[in-house]
């Protein structure tokens, strides 16, 4: 049992600046590093000029799910949806939600539906997905 640590009111404790940044490993994109706030954050800079090589940076990936139709969820699934349609990809992007969800009827409207295969219960999508995004 480790043995407990007090400091009484006159105890000085130096503050400690952890280092965050954020990074990420890619063979198929160039990476930038830039801060924002005193932290460092790799990013990819670019458009449409980069579709093309979607299918590399998802080479082996059959289905994306997002799960969540919350704040970011609708950008997020839309937007990866129609990027790797432009990108003449066959990865699907299948939305997960909790059964009755009054949700379906928006992701629907957007067009993801249970009928063409891209949406579902969330626990179907995330069993069935090999890479996951939540939103929350």
């Amino acid at each position: 049992m480790a043995a407990a640590t007090s400091f009484s009111s006159s105890t000085m404790v130096p503050a400690v600046k952890p280092q965050t940044y954020l990074d990420f490993e890619t063979s198929v994109f160039k990476k930038q590093k830039v801060s924002l706030a005193g932290h460092d954050e790799y990013i990819v800079r670019g458009g449409r000029d980069l579709f093309k090589f979607l299918p590399d940076a998802f080479k082996g990936i059959k289905q994306i799910g997002v799960i969540g139709w919350g704040s970011q969820g609708p950008a997020q699934a839309q937007n990866l949806r129609d990027s790797l349609a432009e990108a003449k990809s066959d990865i699907v992007v299948k939305i997960g939600l909790k059964k009755g969800s009054c949700s379906f009827a928006e992701a629907r409207a957007a067009g993801f539906s249970e009928e063409n295969g891209t949406s579902s219960d969330l626990w179907e999508t995330i069993s069935g997905s090999d890479r996951v995004a939540v939103d929350f």
